[in-house]
């Protein structure tokens, strides 16, 4: 007998599938790597990736936890009379040998689809070819397969059914490959783990106020996350204007923290070939990453604030935010953020300090990038943050409670 679950979640009522899931034992924590879309977009071949990989393990960011190397769309060219896809001539030596020295780097190699007719950029998608498609992406050695969402029919049943098809279709070739689902919508969520070690739940991020509609979205799913599936707000934004996109430093500082404390995944979409400075310091700072994957595998929750908007105070929106994340230590990692288009501090007071669930009567206090103690204060006080920069300034802090 198969179970129907139906489940109401913004505004719609999703009937999900069958609750199988996907037992492959993979995401226990969020997934760590680098994605080739906001850094190469269309322009894709076998020797940008093969670089990529260098790029990763040239710059240390394997040695803190940065695993997969993701190929996007736009690899694709067409298929045999068979049905197996087979990718465009940029790829003169076939998939298997990126993959191979993918892997010969101590790295896992990913690869990308799409649940319907076509990719975005028009390319094969895997309707009606899900178990062809996983068993010739096993048969390449692909680790990761993430599967998008354009060109397919947009209601719920009609979705989880075909997630659910490639889903099955993975797990029957007995490689154990990372599912990721991009449909860009928080209705995924409630049946996300049944489906998938990950899922979108919001539009692609670009700029900062597509972060920040992000960040708004993935503060009312912290239930549905955990070891095996996780929500994915999209990848990481850098600081380079060599990329597609990206933002101001501090931008992408306060994105990583806040995906640090969300527990989400964290996919580098910066050029990762000319990786900056700033950015290799931001991506590789092993106290952050400690925070997002802490083995209590918990996403944070909005404490205080609410939906971060851009915009004047005389407007009512909310112009900050504070959130905080319980961690297996009996620490507790806060990021308090600013999104007003001027300077301001943020105040966590003690309503705030009791919904992060501190109840210690006093805690030390720690700046996560300064690396320094820089007080100490008790819930009932509560704590207010150092000046933050206009539109997405951020602290991180690490409260720990006194012996």
């Amino acid at each position: 007998m198969q179970l129907l679950i139906v489940i109401t979640i913004a505004g719609c009522l999703c009937v999900a599938p069958p609750v199988e899931g996907l037992p492959n034992g993979l995401a226990l924590l969020p997934q760590m790597g680098y994605n080739t879309w906001n850094d190469f977009q269309c322009v894709v071949n076998s020797q940008n990736i093969m670089d990529a990989a260098d790029a990763v393990v040239r710059q240390g960011l394997n040695k803190v936890g940065y695993t997969f190397v993701n190929l996007d769309d736009c690899w694709a060219q067409g298929r045999l009379p068979n049905g197996t896809v087979y990718p465009s001539s940029t790829f003169p030596n076939g998939m298997k040998a990126v993959a191979d020295y993918v892997h010969s780097k101590g790295l896992k190699f990913g690869i990308y689809t799409d649940r319907g007719t076509k990719t975005c950029a028009g390319r094969p998608g895997s309707e009606g070819y899900e178990i062809i498609d996983a068993q010739t992406y096993a048969d390449w050695g692909v680790d990761y397969l993430k599967e998008d969402s354009c060109n397919a029919p947009g209601d719920h049943p009609t979705a989880f059914k075909q997630y659910g098809q490639m889903r099955d279709a993975l797990n029957a070739t007995g490689r154990k490959i990372f599912f990721s689902l991009c449909g860009w919508a928080d209705w995924y969520a409630p049946v996300g783990a049944s489906l998938g070690n990950s899922w979108r739940i919001s539009g692609d991020c670009v700029n900062w106020p597509s972060v920040m509609n992000a960040i708004n979205i993935n503060a009312n799913l912290p239930s549905y996350a955990g070891p095996g599936g996780w929500n994915d707000p999209d990848m990481l934004i850098g600081s380079s204007n060599q990329s597609a996109f990206h933002l101001l430093p501090y931008q992408s500082r306060t994105q990583f923290s806040l995906w640090a404390v969300m527990t989400a995944p964290l996919l580098i979409g910066s050029n990762i070939i000319q990786l900056s400075p700033w950015d290799l310091a931001t991506y590789s700072n092993k106290r952050v990453i400690a925070v997002n994957q802490d083995p209590a595998a918990k996403q944070g929750i909005r404490v205080a604030g609410g939906n971060l908007v851009q915009v004047f105070p005389e407007s009512g929106q909310s112009t900050w935010n504070v959130w905080a994340k319980a961690l297996h230590n009996g620490n507790t990692a806060f990021v308090f953020i600013n999104s007003l288009n001027k300077a301001q501090s943020v105040k966590c007071d003690s309503s705030c300090m009791k919904a992060a669930g501190l109840s210690k009567t006093l805690y030390d206090i720690y700046d996560v990038w300064a690396n320094q103690r820089i007080g100490s204060a008790s819930p009932s006080a509560g704590w207010t943050s150092g000046l933050l920069q206009d539109n997405g300034g951020s602290q991180m802090l690490l409260f720990v409670p006194r012996q």
